[in-house]
């Protein structure tokens, strides 16, 4: 951020998993991710809005290391409990 101004607002979009050319518009509900464990066993319904939580964490801890005295303005449209 070395030329921006010192308000920053940050708007983050799609930012969750998407495919476009299926019928829920997004991974099918019992895809399967790897997830701590050996094994593929943890179904994308189980972890779908995790994704949209560490993405706006992330937002959010950019903002601090660019501003540390600043609270974080991050708006999104994907998240989790304890996002807001």
């Amino acid at each position: 951020y070395p030329h921006s101004r010192p308000e920053l607002y940050t708007w983050n979009d799609m930012n969750e998993p998407s495919v476009f050319n299926g019928p829920e518009i997004t991974m099918p509900r019992d895809n399967l991710h790897k997830c701590h464990s050996a094994g593929y066993d943890v179904e994308h319904r189980d972890v779908h809005n995790v994704y949209g939580f560490y993405n706006h964490m992330a937002s959010v801890e950019g903002q601090l290391l660019r501003a540390p005295t600043v609270r974080p303005f991050v708006l999104t449209r994907a998240f989790f409990a304890g996002t807001h």
